[in-house]
């Protein structure tokens, strides 16, 4: 499974939102990883790592991408409203 979080759920922070930020433990049976999601090279190594880990037979893992929210998500969210200027 992939959790691709960019801090952000239409305009609220993922702090403002959620008890626990670190959804990559949120999983009571599935462990999971956090991952760099900015890095792609990163995300490969990763990405292999949970295909050869699931395929040997351990079950499902949940990769938490961590990324950032360049642009809001359609024409009615430009992404401006929530964040500061020196976020941005």
């Amino acid at each position: 499974f992939v959790c691709e979080n960019n801090g952000y759920g239409m305009g609220t922070s993922v702090e403002r939102a959620a008890a626990t930020t670190e959804y990559h433990t949120r999983g009571d049976y599935i462990p999971g990883i956090k991952v760099d999601g900015m890095d792609i090279l990163t995300v490969r190594e990763a990405t292999k790592f949970a295909a050869d880990y699931t395929r040997s037979g351990k079950g499902p893992i949940l990769m938490e991408l961590a990324t950032y929210r360049y642009y809001g998500h359609s024409m009615s969210d430009p992404g401006t409203s929530y964040r500061s200027r020196d976020e941005v």
